[in-house]
Formats: structure tokens, sequence, C-alpha cells
């Protein structure tokens, strides 16, 4: 008879995680609604609205608090402080070393800045070129062999 309830009581236990439904796994983050701000932000970054981008960087930065948010508000920072103050750059600082430490082998993969090619000063008027000079060979000593 105890074997015949324990029996029983097994298949209903089976019969009930067969039938139980599936729901998905909640996600930690909103990480959907946290890629539109990135998106937002690197089409702000391309247009050169960097105030912008900080402020979409930062709301993603802020749904989901991952390595790629931090890397590009920083890279959004970095670049206003290139036009505008020296508080952006130690902003741009924190938000990379934040990046690195959440992730410290990221690698940005929705948008691989450029930098400019530096400008070269246009040559003076008042210089000359310089051309090279060929080399003069000295005539072998009495030490040296002859080539």
């Amino acid at each position: 008879m105890e074997y015949i309830r324990s029996l029983i009581f097994v298949l209903t236990v089976l019969v009930g995680m067969i039938a139980a439904p599936a729901y998905p796994a909640d996600e930690l983050f909103d990480s959907a609604t946290a890629s539109k701000h990135m998106d937002q932000g690197i089409a702000f970054l391309k247009a050169k609205d960097f105030d912008a981008a900080v402020n979409e960087f930062n709301a993603a930065a802020e749904i989901a608090p991952e390595a790629e948010a931090y890397y590009y508000l920083g890279y959004a920072y970095y670049m206003k402080s290139r036009k505008v103050d020296g508080d952006s750059r130690r902003m741009s600082r924190e938000n990379f070393e934040q990046a690195y430490e959440i992730d410290p082998n990221f690698s940005p993969t929705r948008y691989k800045p450029a930098e400019p090619a530096p400008q070269q000063a246009e040559p003076s008027a008042t210089t000359e070129p310089v051309t090279p000079q060929p080399d003069v060979q000295q005539p072998p000593t009495p030490e040296q062999p002859k080539p």
C-alpha cells in the first residue's frame, strides 16, 4: 500500500511539472529600452551633438548598467571635452574606467569612432623644401678592403 501511494505521488508531481506553463525568464534590466537609447546616442554622436549623446547614454546606463553604455558615455564626454571644458574630460575618464571595471575585455561593436587625422601644417612660402643629398662615399682607407 505504501508503495502505491509513493508511486501516485511521484506521478502526480511529474504530470504537474509537464503541465506547468513555461514562462520566459524575466530580464534583470529593460535591455530593449536601453538599446533604443544606445542607438539614439550613437546617432547623436555621428551628428556631433555631444550633449544629446551624453543624455541618451546616461539614460541607457541608468536602465542597464553595462560596459557598452559607460564606454559610449565616456566617448561622448571625451568628444565634448575637446571643444568645451575640462570637467568633461574627468567624466570621460570616470566612465571609461567604469566600463572596463564591468568588462575588462570590452570592445565597442555598434560604432567604432575614428579619430580625425591630425592636420598637417601647410608649408610656408619662406621655407624651402629640403632635398636629400646623395651619400658621398669616401675612398677606402688602407685598413679597409675595397668593396
